[in-house]
């Protein structure tokens, strides 16, 4: 009997789409109210100790922080199998919930640990959210459940942001943090509640090792443009939630600005219907070429406008628009490339686009921002987005 059936079987509480929708919901309001937060208590805290240039090691920091949880990601297979996989979900949330326990403190290190614990959390729940969405989602049913998802989590990404910036200005970062561990704690009895069925760890097959893993993901051609996709989106994303909120204070701007505009532009994620029709008429992979040429020229153009703030929050959320695209169709190629036998092991190598458009990226502006203005992270971003969208014409007409 093949694991995906005695799931299903197994576990009558599962609701399909709307209960994959309504873990993702909870774990991104946790998540989202830290989201523009961390990175001006990063600059200011950095500044407060005289650091020069303080969007630099900014930068440096979220960098370093990306490459550990890219590491942490090749551990996960090791410990669902040890474990299994409800029990490695509920402790990646309680990494972000003591992490977030140590921001609190507002100091130095309790910064770096508060990233840190967010950034594992991150690694292990979305590799756990996959592999549920796997079990349990039929794959003609994909595009409607990530739609789906996207669309119902648009008001925690959308308010998240604009309540943590509130919460930090009056009360201090203790605020956001004990915010993001309250819904973290409903998030974990809900999951309690579900009592998901899982396969028997016993019948699923040790982890590769990871250097295997990744040659044979990278044997694949179809794998590989599949995590291009994702890279580029999330690139563009991990820009968006950090940068503009330096740029509006570097300009002296009020911080509320950079909440509203975070959170405006994931409220966006809203379209999912629209996204589905589009994708629907249009296929695929048109829809996610398109998404990725307009977003990526949209953020070009940006730099035209350097000296306007208003203008160029405005550039940014009609960039969003598509971007927003890809995070309703973005993971498709990939659930829909992956060998079902496979995908515990490919699934944990997929997932390294998170952390790689972190880090990498973080690198690279890192040493700009040491020589140039903040026009040179929207330039670099913007020609990535173009670039990955190039790639994207090798997707399947009939995908």
């Amino acid at each position: 009997m093949s694991p995906r059936p005695a799931a299903l079987r197994s576990s009558p509480s599962v609701r399909g789409p709307a209960t994959i929708a309504t873990l993702y919901v909870l774990d991104s309001a946790a998540r989202a109210v830290t989201a523009t937060v961390l990175a001006l208590h990063a600059y200011a805290t950095y500044k407060q100790f005289g650091a020069a240039n303080a969007d630099s090691y900014v930068s440096a920091t979220y960098s370093t922080v990306a490459f550990v949880a890219f590491v942490v990601t090749f551990l996960t297979p090791l410990l669902i199998h040890r474990f299994g996989r409800n029990r490695v979900y509920l402790f990646g949330i309680a990494c972000c919930m003591v992490g977030m326990a140590a921001l609190a403190t507002s100091t130095v290190l309790g910064l770096g640990a508060g990233l840190v614990g967010r950034a594992l959390s991150g690694v292990i729940g979305s590799i756990c959210l996959i592999l549920f969405i796997v079990d349990f989602i039929p794959r003609q049913n994909l595009v409607r459940s990530e739609t789906l998802r996207l669309f119902v989590s648009c008001v925690a990404w959308g308010l998240g942001p604009v309540l943590g910036v509130w919460l930090y200005q009056h009360f201090g970062i203790v605020a956001p943090a004990v915010a993001s561990i309250g819904v973290h704690t409903l998030l974990i009895l809900y999951f309690r509640h579900l009592n998901l069925a899982q396969p028997a760890v016993e019948s699923t097959p040790p982890p590769r090792n990871p250097l295997a893993m990744i040659h044979r993901f990278a044997s694949q051609k179809r794998l590989r443009l599949s995590w291009l996709i994702v890279f580029g989106r999330s690139a563009w994303w991990s820009m968006f939630f950090t940068y503009p909120a330096l740029y509006l204070s570097d300009h002296n701007i009020d911080e509320s600005w950079a909440g509203w505009l975070v959170g405006i532009g994931n409220l966006l994620l809203g379209t999912a219907p629209l996204v589905r029709v589009a994708a629907q008429r249009l296929g695929l992979r048109v829809t996610i070429v398109g998404a990725f040429w307009l977003g990526g020229g949209l953020t070009l153009a940006t730099v035209l406008f350097y000296d306007r703030p208003l203008v160029l929050c405005l550039m940014l959320l009609a960039a969003a628009t598509f971007i927003v695209v890809l995070d309703n169709l973005g993971n498709i190629p990939f659930m829909r490339f992956a060998r079902p036998r496979e995908l515990p092991q490919m699934t944990t190598v997929f997932r390294t686009y998170v952390d790689t458009a972190e880090f990498i990226p973080s690198f690279f502006y890192a040493l700009l921002l040491t020589l140039f203005d903040f026009r040179a992270v929207f330039i670099l971003s913007g020609l990535l987005t173009i670039v990955v969208g190039i790639a994207a014409t090798w997707l399947p007409r009939r995908l």
